[in-house]
């Protein structure tokens, strides 16, 4: 599980995007700490904020129409919200790497998948061409693709959805990254292949003693994988403990509709719960709970008053104003 410090703290990461004078608030209080050898997840809706949230950390967001509005990002201490292009570019890849969303459209048509693991290697280790190429070879057979040379000389219309997602981990973790963003990267495979995915990230993740955070919006995987678990809802962490106390003593309203609409072969020939009303419009900032207006439970001053995020026992953290009755839902 988690070190005793963590190696990355978000605290109040408050972003909106403005253009056009139009503006979209994309997250609205995001407190999570992320630790070495321990897979985090992030789960919501989507557009709830979760890439935002990895894209924040990589500093990938475009600048030009960002506005932070407040909080911190910190690695091992140090700021990461106030550091240039060029130091974050140091970061990337050699410190904190990231796996996105259909790697085929993050894989360049035009150069083969051992070019892309070289260049990222040769950039960040200063290897020469020689070593670069052995420790591409070396990194496409720790992640299943075999060592014979086939796929380092493919290109990535050669290789199947499987085989593309492999690939994209063996670049992300060529620099022996001390952190892993994994957002959605089984989303486009089926069972068998999401499987194996999620058994390699595990792998990897005991064999380098690395932290993951993975982003879902899919509970049964998040599940499967992850160690701790934090909610999302419209930008805002609303829940935030161990994967077994949050699907077995949920504390957020939101949470526990979200794990009532896990299919269950149980309740077979029954209508899925669903959450009723719409996700909160990016444009509005309410002054209280951001999930009330959909909410069972909600009360006066659920409208009126934005609950604090505070902890519960066994370091079970939620944001409602009546998180001790939502379990009850």
């Amino acid at each position: 599980m988690g070190a005793a410090e963590p190696l990355i703290v978000i605290e109040n990461l408050r972003v909106e995007f403005a253009q056009d004078g139009q503006r979209a608030i994309a997250l609205r209080g995001v407190d999570i700490s992320l630790y070495k050898n321990e897979v985090h997840g992030l789960v919501g809706e989507s557009g709830s904020g979760k890439t935002i949230t990895a894209m924040s950390i990589v500093g990938l967001l475009p600048r030009q129409a960002l506005k932070l509005l407040s909080g911190s990002i910190r690695y091992e201490g140090r700021e990461l919200l106030s550091r240039s292009e060029e130091e974050l570019r140091s970061y990337r890849g050699s410190k904190i790497a990231m796996i996105f969303q259909e790697p085929a459209k993050y894989l360049n048509p035009a150069f083969t998948v051992g070019e892309q693991i070289r260049e990222t290697i040769r950039e960040h280790m200063g290897l020469d061409r020689s070593q670069a190429n052995a420790r591409a070879r070396e990194l496409l057979a720790l992640v299943g693709l075999g060592n014979d040379g086939r796929v380092l000389a493919a290109y990535p219309h050669e290789l199947s959805s499987g085989m593309k997602q492999r690939a994209m981990i063996a670049i992300a973790i060529s620099c022996n990254p001390d952190f892993l963003i994994a957002d959605e990267p089984t989303t486009s495979l089926d069972v068998t292949l999401q499987a194996q995915i999620l058994k390699l990230l595990r792998t990897l993740k005991d064999m380098k003693k690395m932290g993951v955070l993975f982003i879902s919006h899919d509970l049964s995987v998040i599940k499967e994988i992850a160690d701790r678990v934090s909610v999302i809802y419209a930008g805002k962490i609303v829940e935030s403990t161990s994967v077994t106390r949050l699907f077995g003593h949920p504390m957020h309203p939101y949470t526990r509709l979200l794990l009532m609409s896990i299919p269950d072969a149980r309740r077979k020939g029954r209508r899925l719960a669903a959450i009723a009303g719409q996700v909160l419009d990016a444009r509005a900032d309410p002054q209280g709970c951001v999930f009330a207006p959909r909410c069972p439970m909600a009360r006066d001053l659920c409208f009126k008053e934005s609950p604090t995020f505070i902890a519960h026992e066994q370091d079970h953290m939620s944001a409602c104003h009546f998180a001790e009755e939502a379990w009850k839902l």
